[in-house]
């Protein structure tokens, strides 16, 4: 979430980064991250020989963007851009269903 365009908004977004939908429990946001953050941790990730320097570099980016997910949708000093960028999302998502319901009824007249 480094590159910022907005420095209120992250540059990934931390819903798909944790695999939770937008209305999701801060409860269920920690389950997740715990899940991954177990799964992608470097300590784990020296345990497995068989990973290519390649991959591993892949994975601790991956962890990093894990951690930032959680920080921006969990931590406090987050709050208030949380909100705005689940109000854009919310807003993206029904502007998006509003242009499939039109496209769909011009196909069929």
């Amino acid at each position: 979430m480094s590159n910022q365009n907005n420095k209120d908004e992250p540059s990934i977004n931390p819903y798909e980064t944790l695999g939770v939908e937008i209305n999701v429990s801060d409860a269920e946001i920690s389950k997740a991250y715990k899940k991954l953050a177990l799964k992608l941790h470097p300590d784990k990730l020296q345990q497995k020989a068989n990973l290519s320097e390649t991959e591993r570099e892949r994975l601790a980016h991956q962890f990093h963007d894990v951690k930032e997910a959680r920080s921006f949708l969990l931590d406090p000093e987050h709050k208030e851009a949380r909100q705005k960028y689940d109000k854009k999302l919310k807003s993206d998502l029904l502007r998006k269903e509003d242009d499939e319901r039109r496209e769909r009824f011009m196909s069929d007249r």
